[in-house]
C-alpha cells in the first residue's frame, strides 16, 4: 500500500494555465489557490518545490482544510476524489488528467467569473461592482492556451482517464482538435475513458461523430434547477436545448451520466424539484456541491423562515449537512437582492419572478 493518503499528485495531473503560468495546485478540489505557485512549463508541474511539498504533506495527516471537500463526502459515505487516486492500478506516472483548457464559453452563469467564462466580459461592470476578487494575471485564464501536444504525446497508449471542463469544451475548437486526434490510436479508443464537463446546450454534429469513435465515454452536465430556474441561473440555457442535447449524449452509449448541482441562493428550494426531475427524466446521478463563493449567492443570504422551510421538508440529505451551520447575513441579503436587480437590467430576465424566495 503507498505511503501517500493521496495519490492525486502523483498519478493525476491538474492542467490549468494562467498569463502567469501553469498552476500548482494539486487537484481541481484543492482550496489552497491564495498559496498556489506557478510554473513556466506543463512538464515542470510533477518537479518543483510547491507541488513536491503538497505531495510529501501527504504521508501525514490528510485532513487538511484544503481538502474540505474530500473530507466532507468521505464523511457523508460518499466516494471522494481521494479515493478514487488511490484505486488506479497503474501507478507509473500520470495516467489521469484534468485538463482546464481555458474561459472559453457561451454561457455566462449568475455565479461564474470572467476568468471562468469569456461571456461574462459582457457583464463585467456588474461582475467589478459586486465581486472582491480582482481579475488579475493570476486568475485569468488565457482562450485556449495550454500545451496540448505534451498532452496528447503523453496519453498514447497511456492515458486511463482523461477530464475535460473549461469554460465549455464544446465550444472549444482545441478540445475537438485533441480528441480528434487521439482517436487516431486503437488503444486510447478501447481504453480511455473520456469524461467531458459540460453544460448541457453546446453540442455539434461534428463533435459527436470524433466522441462516437471511443468506447469509454462519461459525461458531467452542469444543471443548477429545473426549467425556469436553470435558464436564470446557468444564463442563456434553454431548457428545450438541454433535453435535447442531454438526450444526444446519452445516446453515445456513455457509461455514466452525472448531474453537477451547486447549490446557493437561487436554487436553494428548488433542489428537491431538481433531483426528482434528473430521477425521472433521465434516471441519473448527481453531485452535488455547497457554493462559498461569491459570498452574495451563499445561502446565508436567505432569510430564516426560508431556509428552515427546506431543511425541514427537504429529501436531499446533502442539504441537512451542507447547512448545519446556517447563519443568516443580513448585508449580503440586501447586495444579493441589488446584484440580481443588476443583472435583470442588463440581461433582460425577472428574477423576482424566477426566484422570489430571494426577494421575500
Amino acid at each position: 500500500m503507498s505511503e501517500y493518503k493521496c495519490l492525486e499528485s502523483i498519478n493525476s495531473l491538474f492542467v490549468e494555465h494562467t498569463e502567469l503560468g501553469y498552476s500548482t495546485i494539486p487537484c481541481c478540489l484543492y482550496k489552497g489557490r491564495d498559496q498556489q505557485g506557478f510554473v513556466p512549463n506543463i512538464s515542470d508541474l510533477m518537479d518543483n518545490p510547491i507541488s513536491n511539498a503538497i505531495r510529501e504533506g501527504f504521508k501525514g495527516d490528510w485532513k487538511r482544510p484544503e481538502c474540505i471537500d474530500c473530507i466532507m463526502n468521505e464523511s457523508m459515505g460518499k466516494k471522494s476524489k481521494r479515493l478514487g487516486s488511490l484505486k488506479r492500478k497503474n501507478q507509473n506516472g500520470v495516467v489521469k488528467w484534468d485538463i482546464r483548457p481555458g474561459n472559453t464559453c457561451n454561457l455566462k452563469c449568475v455565479m461564474c467569473n470572467p476568468w471562468n467564462s469569456s461571456k461574462w466580459y459582457e457583464d463585467v461592470d456588474v461582475f467589478k461592482k459586486y465581486s472582491t476578487s480582482v481579475i488579475n494575471e493570476a486568475n485569468s485564464r488565457p482562450r485556449e492556451n495550454i500545451d496540448w501536444n505534451y498532452i496528447y504525446e503523453h496519453s498514447i497508449d497511456k492515458a486511463e482517464f482523461i477530464y475535460i471542463a473549461g469554460g465549455e469544451p464544446f465550444y472549444m475548437k482545441s478540445c475537438q482538435k485533441f480528441l480528434e486526434k487521439l482517436s487516431q490510436h486503437e488503444w486510447n479508443r478501447k481504453n480511455t475513458e473520456i469524461q467531458i464537463q459540460t453544460n448541457g446546450v453546446s453540442n455539434t454534429d461534428k463533435f459527436l461523430e470524433i466522441l462516437k469513435r471511443f468506447k469509454r465515454l462519461s459525461f458531467s452536465i452542469s444543471i443548477d434547477g429545473w426549467g425556469s430556474v436553470n435558464e436564470l441561473i446557468r444564463y442563456p440555457t434553454k431548457q428545450k436545448t438541454l433535453e435535447a442535447h442531454t438526450k444526444q449524449l446519452i445516446d453515445l452509449n456513455c457509461m455514466y451520466l452525472f448531474f453537477n448541482i451547486t447549490v446557493q441562493a437561487l436554487n436553494l428550494p428548488n433542489i428537491d424539484k431538481l433531483t426528482r426531475k434528473i430521477k425521472e427524466h433521465w434516471n441519473g446521478r448527481y453531485d452535488i456541491h455547497k457554493l462559498t463563493v461569491p459570498h452574495h449567492l451563499a445561502v446565508n443570504c436567505l432569510k430564516p423562515r426560508v431556509v428552515e422551510k427546506v431543511l425541514d421538508t427537504t429529501e436531499v440529505p446533502e442539504l441537512k449537512t451542507f447547512y448545519k451551520d446556517y447563519a443568516y447575513d443580513q448585508d449580503r441579503n440586501l447586495q444579493m437582492k441589488n446584484f440580481l436587480i443588476d443583472l435583470d437590467r442588463k440581461r433582460g430576465t425577472d428574477s423576482r419572478k424566477v426566484v422570489p424566495w430571494c426577494f421575500k
